[in-house]
Order: C-alpha cells, then sequence, then structure tokens
C-alpha cells in the first residue's frame, strides 16, 4: 500500500515538469498578402531573432523530457506488472471479489499503451524539428514548433490522465481493502 501511494506522488510530481513549458498553444493565421502571421509573437520573434538560441532551448527540453520519459516508464511500467497485475492475480486466486480493482488496471494499461504512442509521435515530431533548418524556413520552423507543442501536451493530458486512474485504483483498492477487513470481522464473529 506503501509502495502504491509513493507511485501515486511521484507521478504527480513529475507531471508537474512535464506541464511546465508547455502553454497555451500557439496559432498562426493567413495575413492579406499570403504570409503566415503567427499569433504567439514572442516565439515567432524568437525563432525570426535567433533561431539557433531556440533550437539550443528545444534541445534541453528534449533531453529533460527524455529523461522524464524514462523515470515515468519505469514508475508506470512498475506499477501495472509489479503491483497492479500481481494484487489483481492474486484477488483472483482467493477467489475474491475484486472486479472494480481489475476493471481499473484494465483501464490504467489502455490509458499507459496511449501514453506510449502519443509519446513516440512527439519523440518524432522533435526530431524533426531539431533537424530542420530554422534559419531559411522561419515560419514553417515556427508552426512545427506549435505542432510539436500540441504533441507535448497531449503527452502531458496522458500524464494526467494516467495519474487520475492510480488514484481511481488507490481508492478502490481502500475500500477493497476495508470490505475485506469487514468481511472477516463479520467471519470472526460468527465463529464466536
Amino acid at each position: 500500500m506503501k509502495r502504491i501511494s509513493l507511485l501515486i506522488v511521484a507521478a504527480v510530481v513529475s507531471l508537474s515538469v512535464f506541464a511546465g513549458v508547455s502553454g497555451a498553444p500557439a496559432r498562426a493565421v493567413d495575413s492579406e498578402q499570403g504570409q503566415l502571421k503567427p499569433g504567439d509573437t514572442s516565439i515567432y520573434n524568437l525563432v525570426r531573432m535567433d533561431c539557433l538560441a531556440v533550437k539550443f532551448k528545444l534541445s534541453k527540453i528534449h533531453q529533460e523530457d527524455g529523461l522524464l520519459r524514462v523515470t515515468l516508464g519505469q514508475t508506470y511500467e512498475t506499477t501495472s506488472s509489479k503491483l497492479m497485475a500481481r494484487f489483481n492475480a492474486r484477488i483472483v486466486e482467493n477467489r475474491l471479489d475484486g472486479a472494480e480493482l481489475i476493471g481499473i488496471a484494465a483501464d490504467y494499461e489502455n490509458a499507459l499503451d496511449t501514453f506510449r504512442d502519443n509519446y513516440q509521435k512527439y519523440e518524432i515530431e522533435m526530431n524533426s524539428l531539431m533537424k530542420a533548418d530554422c534559419q531559411s524556413q522561419r515560419q514553417t520552423y515556427y508552426l512545427s514548433i506549435d505542432s510539436t507543442r500540441q504533441l507535448r501536451n497531449q503527452v502531458n493530458a496522458d500524464v494526467q490522465n494516467l495519474n487520475k486512474i492510480l488514484g481511481e485504483y488507490y481508492d478502490a483498492f481502500g475500500e477493497f481493502r476495508t470490505s475485506i477487513k469487514d468481511d472477516q470481522e463479520q467471519k470472526s464473529n460468527d465463529e464466536a
């Protein structure tokens, strides 16, 4: 039980790091001459004035996200395989009523698959952004930053969803534990 609590806390803390850089998505609209006009002028101006500095900052974000992905991935995998799956197997072996926990674990697995897929898309987009020429095609580069930011926001939403499901599992575990204790007390009272 303490392990589940610690994993949930670790996941919530890491969520705040993932959410740290992603702000409101920038928009680009057509101007009268057919040129793209950025909606977030601060980022566009950075790309226009010093795109190499922007690339350097993106490189740092990419490195931090990679480390965070490894940490989160290991935490989520451990939670799934070593805690949820084993605990749910013991519930089934002992013929206890743990349908809610098993259902939440299935939702968690689906959310974990979604997280993996979306992170992979984000990683591919970020790698292309790092390789792109920001000096000769500034507006296209700016739009690529916006696209990558949207993918990163989706990964952030996936992390929030996984953490929400972990919270649901934790709550259901508490209810399950209470019901088992109540059943044991009832049996001991009946035997006495």
